[in-house]
Formats: C-alpha cells, structure tokens, sequence
C-alpha cells in the first residue's frame, strides 16, 4: 500500500490581542517605500524611506485577508426600533487575520507568526474560496 503525504499546510488562521500587534507580528508582510539621493557634490548615494510602511495584501507568493473582530450570537434574539427581530452578537477576543500561501516563498515568516499566534477553529468564521 501507498502511502500518502499530506500537502503541507497552506491556510493560516492568525488571532493577534489587537488590531495594533499587526505591523509588528506581520513585519514580513509589510513595504517601505525608499528613494535613492545622491549628493550633488560628492556623488555619494544615500537610500531614505519616505511614506509609511504599508501591508502588501496580495501577492504571486499569498494573500492575506483581514477578517478583524469576529463576532458571534449569543442565542438571544432581539427587536429593532421597526419591530425587526436580528440575533444579539457578542465579539469574541482578538483581531482576527487569514493569510493563505501560494507557493513555498513566505512558508517560514509564515509558519514562526502560525507558532505564536495561530488558531485552529473548527469552523472558521471566514474561509478562502
């Protein structure tokens, strides 16, 4: 018999404390924009970030998609002002990111942020299509 490897993993569930812990736990996900000055009189080249660094969302090598607060119901319904009946939500902990890779290139940023900050939810709130 014949066994089979199972593909290596490809979706990341990421629960960060807040929507701040972002820039700092996704820093390999993040651009700076630089631009290249030379000094007129001695030819010397001097690289200078302008602008802020910015989450790249997508690219060939993932995509990353930001779910935020996921909220869930309590089992209680409530009424609108128009008489509307709408389940009570509750917010669960955590700023909520998917990130889903599409070839080997990021696997190891990928898989030390999945070791510190990622779930495993039985039924992810928001899957990749």
């Amino acid at each position: 018999m014949i066994e089979l490897e199972t593909p290596p993993k490809t979706d990341f569930y990421i629960k960060l404390e807040s929507e701040a812990d972002t820039p700092s736990v996704l820093a390999p996900f993040y651009h700076q924009d630089t631009e290249t000055l030379v000094d007129d009189e001695t030819g010397e080249e001097t690289v200078v970030n302008w602008g802020d660094p910015y989450m790249v969302m997508q690219t060939a090598d993932y995509a990353i998609d930001i779910v935020g607060i996921i909220s869930k119901p309590t089992g209680v319904m409530l009424t609108d002002a128009d008489g509307n009946e709408y389940p009570e939500q509750v917010p669960l902990d955590g700023w909520h990111i998917n990130i889903r890779l599409l070839n080997d290139n990021f696997r190891e940023v990928t898989e030390a942020i999945d070791l510190t900050n990622g779930t495993s939810p039985e039924t992810p709130s928001r899957v990749w299509l």
